[in-house]
């Protein structure tokens, strides 16, 4: 069964007006002063990032300097702390030895005065 269409309503819908609306376009200016917006905003942002990486490069640069400096100081401290406990013990080596000489010494003067003391 065929679906009779109707003049009228067909007739319609050809008849009909269209309006085609241009595109709204912005002007090469609005273009043109965003792009140097976004350029400024990127050159800032690199400049900034930049900067603080320089200070920091410098700032490392001067902790690892200072870093080398007290640890030069520290060893010569260690060395010369080991080269006072050496002499420390040393010492005390000698004064063991002295003090061992000096009883032997007594022993023998005390020996020497009973004898001396038995022939009279």
């Amino acid at each position: 069964m065929a679906i009779p269409f109707r003049v009228t309503r067909t007739r319609q819908l050809t008849h009909a007006g269209l309006v085609l609306s241009r595109r709204k376009r912005h002007s090469p200016f609005l273009w043109a002063l965003a792009g140097g917006l976004a350029a400024a905003a990127l050159a800032t942002t690199g400049f900034m990032a930049f900067a603080r990486e320089g200070e920091s490069v410098r700032e490392l640069a001067h902790a690892r300097s200072e870093l080398h400096t007290l640890n030069k100081a520290l060893n010569e401290s260690q060395l010369q702390a080991r080269m006072t406990e050496a002499r420390a013990k040393e010492l005390e080596r000698q004064v063991d030895g002295l003090n061992q000489r000096l009883r032997e010494m007594e022993d023998e003067l005390a020996f020497f005065r009973k004898a001396q003391d038995s022939k009279r």
